[in-house]
């Protein structure tokens, strides 16, 4: 599996996810301003982060759904996917 992806949705970009250094997930690098909100967020993998970015694109916020989102261990940015 690759370390980095270009997380494009309606055929733009709106970020890439890379691996981090622990390899608990992916990190969410935003590339256009509707996606900023993901910033810095950790996913479990590469699609998880699409997910979330197509629904940001399409419902124009973050899911509510708590079951989504989970704390890292280090208490470090929320965990999406």
């Amino acid at each position: 599996m690759s370390d980095a992806y270009v997380i494009e949705v309606c055929g733009r970009t709106a970020g890439i996810v890379a691996r981090d250094s622990h390899d608990h997930g992916f990190n969410f690098f935003s590339a256009a301003r509707p996606f900023n909100v993901m910033e810095g967020q950790c996913f479990s993998d590469p699609l998880a982060a699409e997910r979330v970015a197509r629904m940001l694109a399409k419902n124009g916020s973050l899911p509510r759904n708590r079951q989504l989102a989970r704390r890292r261990p280090d208490t470090g940015p929320r965990r999406f996917g």
